[in-house]
């Protein structure tokens, strides 16, 4: 008796654990929809142009997935603080010739924001621009959708 008691708390602990964390991932959606209109890569992942939605599915981790669920990254990021305050989402992006890295991620209303971190393919782009005599140019997406 004492051994299936104690099998119900631990599954009842669990159970509660895992719906804390499934309600503390859903009331964290960053961005609910924006439209990315060229490929761009997350750490050394490559996501092709389309919709996305960005959730915070832990405190330095994003989920950054395609509206029709075939494509999904996560990533640690670090926070950083803007000089103003955003009034609408904003995603910036590090730009090498054609090829777009996901750098800064802005909420509205908000000035702290997520960076996500340098990944080694950027890095290794950052190089090989620099060789060149070119760096990197910031393109900003700026999210209408609410």
């Amino acid at each position: 008796m004492k051994k299936l008691a104690f099998n119900v708390s631990i599954l009842l602990s669990l159970i509660f654990s895992l719906s804390a964390i499934s309600v503390y991932a859903q009331n964290r959606t960053l961005i609910s929809k924006v439209k990315i209109p060229f490929d761009f890569s997350i750490r050394d992942k490559t996501l092709p142009a389309g919709v996305y939605r960005v959730e915070r599915i832990f405190q330095d981790a994003l989920l950054i997935r395609s509206e029709d669920g075939q494509e999904a990254c996560v990533s640690l990021t670090m926070p950083v603080r803007g000089k103003e305050i955003p009034e609408t989402a904003l995603l910036l992006f590090h730009r090498y010739e054609e090829t777009y890295f996901l750098f800064q991620i802005w909420e509205p209303g908000s000035d702290d924001g997520r960076q996500l971190l340098k990944s080694g393919a950027e890095r290794s782009v950052e190089r090989d621009m620099a060789k060149k005599g070119g760096g990197a140019s910031s393109v900003a997406i700026v999210v209408l959708a609410p």
